[in-house]
């Protein structure tokens, strides 16, 4: 208990004076977005998911260590370390980029908040601290509202379900999609087989399991699946959630989903940055993120992967 009221204590006082679960620089966060226009009304959201998932296990390595410190605020000096590589950051800007890439062929307009996007408090959310969860919603709500947001276009299954559960705690009027939903082709065609890792909140809360293999499928991608390891009722959690307040558990799991993954094939798809993240280290063989599949520099929308 020790440990998770240090993780309560750490993450509300972070949310309330950075708006994200731990400090961040902001350039991280934004570096992506090259011509995306500043504003409100329809925004792309992300959170910054992407970018700094990465170092989250940093982040949980250190907490029960800094649990037994006096003072939250002895986490704070680690933000200067808390920083993605060079490589992370890259492959962040390549998804997000290649999202907003689709999302503009598909007809989308969208303006961004750059360093005045918070967080959605979805952690809050998924360790169980609800009553913290309300409040920071309230103050969020407060943010988008200065901001003139109407409309969030969200990149990750997290902040998704977070905003999704918004209307529960506070008056919400703000509507909230996934880009899976509104994107209708990757614009690229995609040889190979690839097995797929559920989103478990995409998958069994949001409703939009079918629209990704949609996605797949008609850019050409042969999807390998078993019933029993990805079926809409079996597939199970990569074990990320957990990973702030039972780490060894969070691996435990992750290790076994990666085993399962692999006995279907080499090549995986991930549809989210926690699952990315909790498989990559122990699946053998390559891990994309869905969006990277659409990604090419040269901007020919061609990827040969056989």
């Amino acid at each position: 208990m020790e440990v998770e009221n240090f993780i309560r204590e750490v993450l509300v006082k972070s949310l309330n004076e950075y708006m994200m679960p731990f400090p961040t620089d902001k350039k991280v966060c934004t570096e992506w977005a090259q011509d995306v226009p500043r504003g409100g009304g329809t925004v792309i959201y992300t959170g910054c998911m992407y970018q700094v998932t990465p170092v989250s296990d940093l982040f949980n390595r250190a907490l029960p260590i800094l649990s037994k410190v006096k003072g939250a605020e002895k986490l704070y000096p680690l933000s200067s370390i808390l920083k993605p590589t060079n490589m992370q950051k890259e492959r962040a800007n390549r998804v997000l980029r290649s999202i907003a890439s689709m999302l503009k062929r598909n007809g989308v307009q969208f303006n961004y908040l750059y360093e005045d996007e918070p967080y959605s408090g979805t952690v809050l959310l998924e360790l169980g601290y609800v009553d913290e969860f309300a409040q920071y919603a309230k103050r969020v709500k407060g943010h988008l509202e200065k901001h003139q947001v109407r409309r969030l276009i969200t990149v990750d299954p997290h902040s998704y379900y977070a905003f999704s559960r918004y209307k529960e705690f506070v008056p919400f009027d703000v509507e909230v999609v996934n880009y899976l939903e509104l994107v209708k082709d990757l614009g690229t065609r995609v040889k190979g087989e690839y097995v797929i890792h559920d989103s478990c909140l995409y998958s069994r809360f949001l409703g939009i399991r079918e629209n990704y293999r949609s996605l797949l499928n008609n850019a050409g991608v042969k999807l390998r699946e078993d019933p029993f390891v990805t079926g809409p009722l079996t597939s199970m959690c990569c074990g990320a959630p957990i990973g702030p307040v039972r780490r060894d558990e969070s691996q435990k799991i992750a290790s076994y989903r990666a085993y399962q993954l692999n006995q279907l094939g080499d090549k995986l798809i991930v549809v989210c940055p926690l699952c990315y993240l909790a498989l990559s280290p122990y699946f053998k063989g390559e891990v994309v993120d869905l969006a990277e599949l659409a990604y090419n520099e040269l901007g020919t929308g061609q990827r040969d992967t056989s």
